[in-house]
């Protein structure tokens, strides 16, 4: 919850941004700042991080079980040393390729200069950003999300105040650029400051690692990364690949088009990856029963609270389009509306794929799920490419995030034990649910016009508590309906005898 609420305040802050920008400086110079960050690890370039800061996170929840500091300072060094050597080379690429990337990005001679001293900063940042990952990894390990967090929503806040300190003063573009790399050096550094004192007081120290922990890290760092680089084709190298085929315009273009549900993508994943610890410590302590309660919660529980907000958005995009980025994209607000398909069917299986990272067998049977999405994606999107341009990616996101949901989720459900027909009604008539509700609401949002915020939140709020109260008694079977009350008392908002 803590993850959920801070990174919305910081997802909305950042919403708010990418009008200002593009009202000030335009979409060619707002898709330029967007390309510039693909070489960020939150960018492309999450696709060869190796997955250190979930590796990270799972070797500090498994010590905290076991207690074995000492192998856990092993496999730190380990991780440590894999983060600086990637860093170095991938830094090292991206100076010395910067002339290419600027050819085939198709920047134009007036931003040349601008565009070619961002990418030598953001080579430069890179050295910082990539250790950050197991900075970060080790913080999540030890569950200091409220830190994590706070940093979080500090750094979006003073990149929002100083970007418009900047549109005041008329500065360049690329000022924007640099405040966004200034605001992420700072936040690294802090939960790196974090980290350490973490590992201190655990006394973990420089110790050199065995052939059996380099096996076993190498191993799980390979299955993540080929995860990686199959869910960042269809993700954040689409930006890439929009700016190969036309230019910084169809970047920017594509990327206010999916900003809203790619956040509300974020938003969500955010509060999974909460449960990586626990699904870690839950594994090394062999709780196999409440291992599969985790799971089961995840596949029912999570997308009944997540999925009506996000099918809301999708039925309302046009009026959200028009009051927030204004007429200049309004007639593209369908292809926003149908991007958020993308997380909807993401919510279904997002907190089963991510406790099993702890267990790479069925790791590795979701991964070749997911090159069955990308092949499907890449056939749909190459084939209406002439027809949609930069759209026809994101409707190969949304065909194949469709067409491979129902192998995903009985691919968990048998790795769970979990009944297959109990588990069939519970998610068809959910479907059922929120289609018939997205219909109802589809026809009234064409009566009533939602022409300011107030009205998007009341109309998009009466839905969300209609297909919530129709799923709790409906969908919902006894044990997962303990949730609700278990929450309530850690939260100290009912008493136990309650």
């Amino acid at each position: 919850m803590i993850s959920t609420l801070a990174f919305g305040v910081a997802a909305l802050l950042g919403l708010i941004v990418i009008p200002l920008i593009i009202r000030t400086w335009g979409v060619t110079e707002f898709g330029l700042i967007v390309i510039s960050r693909l070489l960020l690890p939150s960018g492309m370039m999450a696709v060869l991080d190796l997955g250190l800061s979930e590796v990270a996170t799972q070797i500090v929840a498994r010590a905290r079980e076991h207690r074995d500091w000492m192998q856990a300072s092993r496999q730190i060094v380990l991780l440590s040393t894999i983060s600086i050597v990637l860093t170095l080379i991938l830094s090292a690429a991206i100076w010395l390729l910067t002339p290419l990337f600027v050819i085939v990005m198709k920047v134009d001679a007036a931003h040349l200069e601008s565009f070619t001293r961002i990418m030598h900063f953001t080579s430069v940042a890179n050295l910082i950003f990539v250790p950050g990952l197991v900075w970060e990894g080790v913080v999540k390990g030890f569950e200091r999300y409220n830190l994590l967090r706070f940093a979080e929503v500090t750094s979006t806040a003073a990149y929002l105040g100083l970007t418009f300190v900047a549109s005041l003063m008329a500065a360049g573009f690329e000022v924007v650029a640099y405040i966004y790399l200034a605001t992420l050096v700072a936040r690294a550094i802090v939960i790196g400051i974090a980290a350490f004192v973490a590992l201190r007081h655990k006394h973990v120290r420089m110790l050199p690692w065995t052939p059996d922990i380099r096996q076993d890290i190498l191993h799980r760092c390979l299955l993540l990364l080929q995860g990686k680089l199959m869910g960042g084709v269809s993700g954040p190298f689409q930006p890439f690949l929009i700016g190969l085929l036309f230019g910084p315009k169809g970047v920017g273009t594509y990327d206010a088009l999916v900003r809203l549900s790619r956040v509300s993508k974020i938003v969500v994943s955010l509060l999974t990856s909460a449960l990586l610890p626990v699904a870690s410590r839950l594994d090394e302590r062999g709780s196999t029963t409440s291992f599969q309660r985790l799971g089961d919660l995840g596949l029912i529980v999570t997308p009944m609270l997540v999925v009506p907000p996000l099918a809301a958005a999708a039925i309302l995009s046009p009026e959200i389009m028009r009051i927030w980025i204004g007429p200049l994209l309004a007639p593209y607000a369908f292809w926003m509306g149908l991007s958020f398909l993308v997380p909807i069917c993401a919510q279904y299986v997002a907190i089963g794929s991510l406790i099993f990272l702890t267990r790479p067998d069925v790791q590795a049977r979701l991964n070749g799920l997911m090159a069955a999405q990308l092949l499907v994606w890449a056939v749909v999107s190459a084939a209406t490419l002439h027809q949609f341009a930069e759209r026809a990616l994101i409707l190969g996101q949304v065909v194949g995030s469709i067409a491979i949901l129902p192998w995903q989720l009985n691919q968990l459900r048998s790795a769970l034990e979990l009944n297959r027909n109990r588990f069939a009604k519970s998610v068809g008539t959910q479907f059922a649910i929120l289609a018939l509700a997205s219909a109802f609401l589809a026809i009234i949002a064409g009566y009533i016009q939602f022409d300011s915020v107030l009205k998007l939140a009341l109309g998009s709020t009466a839905f969300c508590l209609i297909t919530w109260v129709l799923q709790y008694f409906m969908v919902l079977e006894k044990r997962h309906r303990t949730i609700f009350p278990a929450v309530g008392q850690l939260m100290g908002l009912t008493s136990r005898s309650n």
